[in-house]
């Protein structure tokens, strides 16, 4: 029984193999998005559809920022389970605090891109508030949950 479950951390290499395909995937497809409107922002030069070049390329940033989650957890799951890779210090996660530092921070970075996206199409102020305190309040709670854990270390 100890050598099965000794060895079957490598079955975590699934869960990494398929969060590195998906974020290369997304990787791949925002980058053909981006090009496609940088083209279509370039041919229509002088349409006034700016605000709507605005929010899609806010919307495609949002996709590169999921791209990268995907990435970090990846890479998370592999030095966590499997063995050490050559990172820059900052992507280096020793330990599940770390990996869920990492994905906080980028989480509330995500929220910050959603609520622009949100911004760039303004049709309901009363709504748009109401966006804005539910993100500032789940960013919030990202960021004190992160000192916590820093403070107790």
């Amino acid at each position: 029984m100890k050598t099965i479950l000794e060895n079957a951390k490598y079955a975590v290499i699934l869960a990494v193999l398929s969060s590195l395909a998906a974020s290369v995937s997304i990787f791949i497809w925002a980058s053909v998005k981006m090009f496609s409107m940088i083209y279509h922002m370039f041919a229509d030069m002088f349409a006034a559809e700016a605000a709507g070049a605005t929010a899609h390329a806010v919307a495609i940033l949002d996709s590169f920022i999921i791209a990268v989650i995907l990435y970090i957890f990846a890479i998370a799951l592999y030095e966590l389970f499997i063995g050490e890779l050559k990172l820059p210090e900052w992507l280096v996660i020793k330990d599940l605090d770390d990996l869920k530092k990492k994905l906080s921070s980028v989480i509330a970075l995500m929220l910050a891109v959603t609520f622009l996206e949100h911004l760039t199409e303004w049709s309901d102020p009363q709504g748009t508030l109401m966006f804005a305190v539910a993100i500032a309040v789940v960013i919030f709670a990202l960021v004190f949950y992160m000192k916590i854990k820093e403070k107790k270390e």
